[in-house]
């Protein structure tokens, strides 16, 4: 058999194989990458700079209709337009060739090769029907909360921020946990249970702490639980971890899904919100990344704002806020400002391809660019991630969890309860507009 024929067969074999199609955060080549059939930047620019002249265009002409049918049809017009745009901003990466590979240091070799890790989570994501682990929740979204736990195997022989997953490009067949994260089970379980048991995970872990992690956009429920067990695990969190997973599409394209969801979804993180403070947790520590921001800085203003606070909340991390940043001023701050005893930061970058994308799709500045100038609000540190934040891993988007700089500016913030000037990070700008680089 000649080896153009047993390549094309291991080709459709490993093409047949489920586990192959899950995306490598590592290495390899991103699923924005697979269907690539433009071939240059120019190309690139060219086709975008022609969808942006119709999305502009069709934005005008939206704003002078006198009528709501031809806004409609206006905005029928628009949405595919705004879809591909998104499409083309993340493919367009696939073709660069200015990717600098951040060097990470590589830990020790602790035995055993790999550690399971139990991860609680929240979500209000109906379930598929599907009994795999991995495919258990979907993107479609229920009114209430489903709690529930998952084990995934973590493998230590690894560098720090990386997610290893078995990949199709390196002709891997199946999970191995010496080398990748495996999700091993899912267990659902009702309200009453899950607070019983994280109440007792919390308090005979060392430092009785809660890592609470809400997602972004682009992301499925999968991807939430990978990202969560490595977060807490990189960071030797002393404390159990939960996430709370909303219904993305998880897909590049649906943006404006994951818009609309993530502000249906706010009713059910507030109910998650007043579920923790059965917890029993000394410290609750809120991490949110990317369209997460909105759900969490929404929620706990409203709730600040009410005079309800979140109690132990300690510290509060907006990593990437993919937030329109006069609304974040205007509207979302003053609300969090009554937040009483939570440090308050921000991570920012203008590295970051994903918050790019939406501004094509917005106009308007995300709290979390730096293009343009580092934004900077009251009661708020922001550090400016730009010069650690990985271009060549999901775009520059998820470096609160790939970046070793950020990892361990976050587990001083944690461990230490060391402000940005304690943690020996340069300020820059002019009081009171100061903030702080991380290089």
């Amino acid at each position: 058999m000649s080896r153009k024929a047993i390549i094309c067969i291991a080709s459709v074999v490993l093409l047949s194989t489920p586990f192959c199609l899950a995306q490598d955060t590592s290495s390899g080549t991103p699923l924005p990458c697979v269907n690539v059939k433009i071939g240059s930047l120019t190309e690139f620019d060219q086709k975008v700079a022609e969808l942006d002249a119709e999305n502009r265009d069709l934005k005008s002409q939206i704003e002078k209709a006198a009528d709501a049918d031809t806004r409609l049809e206006l905005q029928r017009k628009l949405d595919p337009i705004q879809a591909e745009l998104l499409d083309l901003t993340f493919q367009r990466e696939c073709v660069r060739t200015d990717y600098q590979i951040q060097v990470l240091r590589a830990p020790g070799e602790p035995p055993p090769a790999w550690v399971e890790a139990t991860t609680f989570f929240a979500t209000n994501r109906i379930a598929s029907g599907d009994a795999a682990p991995e495919k258990f929740f979907g993107s479609d979204r229920r009114p209430d909360l489903q709690y529930g736990k998952v084990t995934i195997s973590i493998p230590t022989a690894r560098q720090p921020g990386d997610l290893n997953l078995p990949s199709l490009w390196r002709f891997e067949l199946s999970p191995d946990p010496k080398k990748h994260f495996v999700f091993k089970s899912l267990t659902p379980l009702d309200t009453g249970d899950a607070q019983s048991q994280l109440a007792a995970a919390i308090k005979a872990s060392p430092k009785h702490s809660l890592l609470v992690f809400v997602h972004g956009y682009n992301v499925s429920f999968f991807d939430a639980a990978m990202r969560t067990s490595q977060l807490a695990h990189d960071l030797s969190f002393q404390g159990e971890a939960i996430f709370f997973s909303w219904p993305s599409a998880a897909t590049t394209s649906g943006y404006s899904h994951d818009e609309e969801v993530v502000q249906l979804s706010e009713p059910a993180f507030n109910h998650f919100l007043d579920d923790l403070e059965k917890s029993g947790a000394s410290d609750i520590i809120i991490v949110a990344h990317s369209m997460g921001n909105r759900l969490v800085t929404k929620v706990l203003g409203s709730r600040a704002a009410q005079g309800k606070q979140t109690s132990n909340l300690r510290e509060l991390l907006l990593a990437a806020p993919d937030i329109n940043a006069e609304i974040f001023r205007e509207q979302i701050l003053p609300g969090l400002e009554k937040l009483r005893g939570a440090h308050k930061s921000i991570y920012a970058s203008s590295a970051d391809l994903a918050l790019r994308a939406s501004k094509i799709v917005h106009d308007y500045r995300r709290v979390g660019e730096t293009i343009g100038g580092v934004l900077t609000f009251a009661d708020f540190e922001t550090i400016d991630a730009s010069s650690v934040s990985p271009a060549l891993r999901s775009f520059g988007h998820s470096y609160v969890v790939d970046s070793v700089k950020v990892l361990g500016d976050i587990a001083e913030t944690i461990d230490l309860r060391f402000g940005a000037d304690q943690r020996n990070l340069p300020r820059q700008g002019v009081p009171p507009s100061t903030w702080w680089r991380l290089k």
